[in-house]
């Protein structure tokens, strides 16, 4: 248990540096913040955090400073999709594939209604997942304007609850810049997204095949734990 918290500590620390900073967005992409919206919001929810745990505890010291910034982090990645993932390492949590599938149509059935591109990527995408995996999901904010992508952002904030609420580990961002799919798709050619909804094909334009959602539910009653 003390390497998977060790593990769990490190997994923060870079996630810290290299995507809340969007130091990864130059360093490995070329692509300048290719996330302002998500950006904007965790730091909104970092602020948020540290401001409540300031009037709670009403910190003497530096060192008492530095320690709420940190847990205000940590609390922020937590939500943001990373804590189930320790709790399946550590007490070998299972995930309910009926909650995982209802999930995934209920979040496909209000991008239909709200005109959103959703896809959902990663192990899911190149049909490799495992009963440890989670759901990676990306809104695409198609048009790029700030404003639009804290709207997005606040449906993504809707479902992280959701994902919470539902004992399911859940990484959902929304994208900014369309070049960091076009990226993605040469740097990860096996991925197969699975497409929620593309109403203007941005996605289906980008990637050259797409997973069926019908194939990614079989695949989910076969993988998670059947309630």
């Amino acid at each position: 248990m003390a390497k998977n918290a060790r593990s769990v500590l490190k997994e923060s620390l870079i996630d810290f540096i290299f995507q809340d900073t969007s130091l990864m967005d130059y360093v490995f992409l070329g692509i300048p913040l290719y996330s302002r919206s998500e950006l904007i919001t965790r730091y909104f929810i970092f602020i948020l955090l540290f401001l409540i745990l300031w009037s709670i505890f009403i910190p003497k010291s530096l060192l008492y400073v530095v320690i709420l910034v940190f847990v205000s982090h940590f609390l922020n990645w937590f939500f943001n999709g990373h804590g189930y993932q320790i709790f399946f390492e550590v007490i070998d949590m299972e995930y309910s594939a009926d909650k995982a599938i209802e999930y995934v149509l209920k979040l496909r059935e209000e991008s239909m209604r709200r005109g959103l591109h959703v896809m959902i990527y990663g192990s899911w995408a190149r049909g490799k997942a495992s009963k440890k995996s989670d759901l990676d999901i990306f809104i695409i904010n198609v048009h790029g304007s700030i404003f639009s992508g804290l709207k997005m952002c606040f449906i993504s904030l809707k479902y992280r609850f959701l994902a919470l609420f539902n004992l399911l580990s859940v990484d959902i961002y929304v994208i900014d810049k369309v070049e960091y799919l076009v990226w993605r798709s040469k740097r990860v050619p096996e991925e197969s997204p699975i497409i929620l909804n593309d109403p203007t094909d941005t996605i289906r334009r980008i990637y050259r095949g797409e997973r069926e959602l019908k194939e990614f539910i079989e695949d989910i009653q076969k993988t998670y734990k059947s309630s």
